[in-house]
């Protein structure tokens, strides 16, 4: 048992530097088994195939961001159905944005994964896990301000801002993690980022 587990790890190990380095697409399964030091007998005995590999590596970290990504939505929507009148402003939001560095950081504890998504997941069913990220936060972000809107008088969603403030708020995380590989910088970025988009979130709510 001890020596399965020790190839499979040998396979993710190679499979995560192959992927990494040649994407998806390109990577060879040969090569990954020859660094791992075992067959493609071996490979085929774990995966059944070159994406069941690479969802090995990938699928846990996604899953687990997109968990922290709904509570953060959900609390947002929460947070719309207070009393507090300060809810409909930027001020209440940027104060109260704190998990947002527990986002950079579980981000930042896999990297490397999240970089391959970005990067080398074109051919895999990952290919589009960024439109999935903005669909899942353009819905979160709809329900906040829906709740918003109404207790503005004679307010609405303008759809065109909706969809633009979800895309430039996905992007600064895309651009982030492409441009800053220090996690305490990008901490202090996204901070800065995070007061601009709040912001200008509340632009998306215009009158009738």
């Amino acid at each position: 048992m001890g020596d399965e587990l020790e190839t499979r790890e040998k396979l993710l190990e190679s499979a995560m530097a192959e992927f990494s380095e040649n994407g998806y697409m390109k990577a060879s399964l040969r090569k990954i088994c020859a660094d791992a030091g075992v067959t493609t007998g071996a490979l085929y005995f774990f995966f059944k195939n070159k994406n069941d590999l690479f969802k090995a590596i990938v699928d846990e970290p996604l899953k687990e961001l997109c968990r922290l990504l709904t509570e953060h939505y959900m609390q947002d929507a929460q947070d719309m159905d207070s009393d507090d009148p300060a809810v409909l402003s930027a001020e209440y939001h940027i104060d109260t944005h704190t998990d947002l560095d527990k986002l950079v950081d579980y981000m930042y504890l896999h990297y490397d994964v999240f970089m391959l998504l970005l990067t080398g997941a074109q051919g895999s069913e990952y290919e589009n896990t960024v439109d999935m990220i903005v669909d899942m936060t353009e819905q979160g972000f709809r329900i906040s301000a829906e709740k918003a809107a109404a207790r503005m008088p004679n307010c609405h969603v303008d759809e065109y801002m909706l969809h633009w403030i979800t895309h430039i708020s996905v992007d600064a995380y895309t651009h982030l993690l492409t441009h800053e590989r220090d996690v305490e910088k990008a901490k202090l970025h996204m901070r800065r980022v995070m007061e601009f988009l709040i912001k200008i979130w509340f632009t998306m709510i215009v009158e009738d």
